[in-house]
């Protein structure tokens, strides 16, 4: 019997999650899409299989290899564009003269028609929760339930005071430090570590990445040192490697490349009115403060901190904003943070900062425009990503 299995070329609405693979090999519960098609086939006698890859073929080939793996013969030939089953089918037949008993156009998991991965951030979260159970019914050696609902893989080392709340899935050589809350709802893809104290709900976390200790993700999808939420579509480029970052590649982020103006200082009566921040970083932090002092009088009750315009802050920043707390709850005046991006916003919950501030509300962005901190075309947004699972 022969199959022919379409890989999904790049889509815009998960653009961020084929930065490094293309989606047929992004991982998913340990393995990728190809290959769950491929033990799916296997298990229906299929023997040969033609695989059409639009988006890096080289990658695709380099996994799957020739099939000696299953059994089976594969070949990777590659498109110029994602082809539809009609099409694929068309070409196929006029090539080989035979006709595949399969055809599977690759965007979704096998026995899961209609449940489409790449519609949307959300959507891949959700199908990959779903898969949960569902993937423990593949054979994997080492792979045990340790608790109800928690399922752990080959060679991963859990340290005692961990907690886990199911159900989450962890892959092959992870390691889960002290203290560290897993789930509920957390996948952690093979050779991770979870620093102490670590938060991880209704989250994915991507291959050989580092979460750092108190570190607290969710409602995202972690790789590297991007970082998206599912829940809101926005992401953003971790900026300190302590925080987020690979275990593989290099450990600084993308820094935006930001024209550096000074800030904007205005006095009304007792409040300060501080904006166009663009950034704060080790760069101007110094600066940024001493601005604060030179304009701050004994009649001063509030400080109003303008994040709307801010798209790039780092640990250094992060810091400086903390240390004006300590200051002005010193001297008895308001501080607060206006209108940051999503991108800020996302930085101030991941390192647990938004407990301590007075924040009023997100910055409101200009459709079609790029809602993160990073360098990309704007991706698809979905105005109702469905509800965090049950």
């Amino acid at each position: 019997m022969k199959a022919l299995l379409i890989c999904p070329g790049p889509r815009s609405a998960v653009a961020l999650l084929a930065e490094s693979a293309p989606l047929a090999i992004v991982p998913l519960l340990g393995k990728c899409l190809v290959e769950y098609w491929i033990e799916y086939l296997v298990g229906r006698s299929v023997h040969d299989i033609h695989i059409l890859a639009a988006d890096r073929p080289e990658l695709i080939s380099a996994v799957v290899g020739d099939g000696t793996r299953w059994g089976l013969h594969i070949k990777v030939e590659a498109e110029t564009c994602e082809s539809n089953a009609a099409q694929a089918t068309e070409n196929y037949f006029a090539q080989l003269n035979t006709h595949p008993e399969y055809i599977v156009q690759m965007d979704h998991l096998p026995g899961r028609p209609g449940k489409l991965l790449f519609e949307s951030y959300a959507a891949w979260f959700k199908e990959l929760y779903d898969w949960i159970p569902l993937a423990q019914s593949i054979v994997r050696i080492g792979q045990c339930e340790i608790e109800p609902g928690v399922w752990v893989g080959l060679s991963t080392r859990i340290t005692p005071s961990a907690r886990f709340l199911a159900p989450c899935w962890l892959g092959d050589h992870v390691k889960i430090n002290r203290d560290a809350v897993i789930g509920p709802g957390a996948i952690i893809e093979p050779a991770t570590i979870v620093g102490a104290g670590a938060h991880i709900t209704h989250s994915v976390i991507g291959p050989a990445t580092f979460v750092g200790a108190q570190t607290k993700i969710e409602n995202s999808i972690a790789s590297r040192h991007t970082l998206i939420n599912w829940s809101t579509n926005s992401s953003l480029r971790v900026p300190d490697a302590f925080w987020l970052s690979s275990l593989r590649g290099p450990l600084c982020a993308q820094r935006p490349l930001l024209n550096r103006s000074a800030i904007k200082i205005k006095s009304d009566g007792n409040k300060l009115h501080i904006t166009q921040l663009l950034e704060l970083s080790a760069v101007n932090s110094t600066s940024f403060m001493d601005s604060i002092r030179e304009n701050l009088n004994a009649a001063a009750s509030a400080i109003e901190v303008d994040l709307s315009s801010t798209q790039f802050m780092d640990s250094c920043g992060l810091a400086t904003l903390c240390s004006l707390h300590r200051i002005t709850r010193a001297l008895g005046i308001r501080l607060r943070l206006i209108h940051p991006r999503p991108a800020i916003q996302q930085l101030l919950k991941l390192t647990q900062m938004h407990e301590f501030f007075e924040i009023d509300g997100p910055a409101q962005i200009p459709a079609g425009s790029v809602k993160a901190a990073i360098h990309r075309p704007a991706i698809g947004i979905n105005p109702e990503p469905p509800p965090c699972p049950a």
